[in-house]
């Protein structure tokens, strides 16, 4: 080959290389594929409080699964509990009571298989019949919390779990070993050398297990140490059955110490439906919650006998809105308590026959406060009325004699004028 030759066949070889390296002549790079969701191994929860999860796992017999529920009611523990479905078709009347007594249930399988030893396939099935069983039994739901037979995974299982919507693999931090037959005082040393804030420990209802027999002396001398008790799922921050509850009629959930009041100091009945979430109030600071009747604030420390929760000044901020303080209804008067009325001189006003009645019969001062206002014809709504300082009171004289005094809406009246 000549050199001119040589040199055009170098010019064109450039050519073409050139082009090839022109932006876009490449293929793009393929992207990596993302790795599958899985689930999260929990053995400690993370947290510098003093405080412990007890669990239990019930697969086998009944053992002394009662006697483990009557230490937890009398020691005012609550507990999380790994179900196997067996366990809870054998035993409905135990896996109700642990629902009953604010237990957390764990999926433990349907019969306790090894789940690394089980298809994909099975294992959805295992999950799902214990899961439609106890659903089924109590209403109870114990998703998103698994426990894995024998303590057995690997990288597949916590992929598949997450696939059947486990989010949580619940490990332990020190197992008692009373299930091999450890006595109590092997247990109880175990346990305390264990403890540490956060720490999950195993223990089992079994007949064969000495753990029923060890949870007394290890409840108090965890306690003498500082430590106190939830279960998993809250020291999570997950909600779950035993202290969320879901309202389909206003669509909001309402949990923890909002629920416990809730349910403890009126219901339905005084406070309404949830109508909002929680949410922190950038205006108090406070974390708050919007019922149909009522405002729920969270203050620690302000009330403990209740839970932490007081209640918003409903009724003081609605007659404000209104410009009803002014007027006469609204004036202070001087009298006198007797048989039909009480007087309360904090407010300068008279509370009488069917008000004072509820009043005294559901909550009192704790719910509605002192009365603000005397009782008037409210020319609004035309129903004879009362105002205190979280609330209102209605009459009614077409409701059954039951229903004919009622708080009023002001959670959503509040609500609704943008607080």
């Amino acid at each position: 080959m000549q050199r001119s030759q040589r040199r055009s066949l170098t010019l064109i070889v450039a050519v073409l290389l050139l082009g090839a390296l022109a932006p876009g002549a490449l293929p793009a790079p393929t992207a990596a594929a993302a790795e599958p969701a899985a689930a999260r191994t929990v053995t400690r929860i993370p947290t510098s409080e003093k405080v412990i999860a007890l669990t239990f796992d019930a697969g086998s017999d009944r053992g002394y699964a009662s006697r483990i529920l009557d230490t937890l009611a009398d020691t005012g523990v609550k507990a999380s509990f790994g179900m196997t479905g067996i366990w809870a078709q054998q035993n409905p009347d135990l896996v109700k009571r642990m629902v009953a007594d604010g237990h957390q249930l764990i999926n433990h399988s349907w019969d306790h298989p090894d789940f690394t030893q089980i298809s994909s396939a099975q294992r959805a099935d295992q999950l799902q019949r214990t899961r439609q069983f106890i659903q089924q039994l109590t209403g109870y739901e114990v998703r998103p919390f698994f426990r894995p037979p024998f303590g057995a995974y690997n990288d597949q299982v916590l992929i598949d779990l997450q696939a059947d919507g486990y989010s949580y693999n619940v490990m332990w931090t020190v197992d008692t070993l009373g299930w091999q037959g450890a006595s109590v005082a092997a247990i109880t040393s175990r346990t305390l050398n264990a403890a540490a804030p956060g720490a999950i420990v195993l223990m089992h209802v079994g007949a064969d297990s000495q753990d029923a027999a060890a949870l007394p002396g290890i409840i108090d001398q965890l306690r003498a140490q500082g430590y106190r008790f939830d279960t998993v799922a809250h020291l999570l921050g997950v909600p779950s059955q035993s202290d969320s509850r879901y309202f389909p009629q206003t669509g909001h959930w309402l949990s923890h110490g909002f629920l416990r009041y809730w349910e403890q100091f009126g219901g339905l009945t005084v406070f309404g439906y949830p109508i909002t979430e929680e949410f922190k109030d950038p205006a108090t600071g406070h974390v708050t919650q919007y019922f149909e009747r009522a405002r729920f604030e969270w203050q620690p420390g302000a009330w403990p006998a209740r839970y932490d929760v007081l209640l918003g000044l409903l009724g003081n901020e609605l007659s404000r809105q209104r410009g009803l303080t002014s007027t006469a209804p609204f004036q202070r008067v001087s009298a006198t308590s007797d048989a039909n009325c009480s007087y309360y001189p904090q407010t300068g006003h008279r509370l009488c026959f069917g008000f004072r009645a509820f009043w005294e019969s559901h909550g009192g001062l704790a719910i509605y406060g002192y009365p603000i206002s005397e009782e008037y014809r409210e020319a609004a709504t035309g129903l004879t009325v009362q105002y205190f300082e979280r609330q209102r009171l209605e009459w009614h004289p077409e409701n059954p004699p039951a229903w004919q005094v009622e708080g009023g809406l002001l959670g959503s009246l509040s609500l609704a004028a943008g607080r």
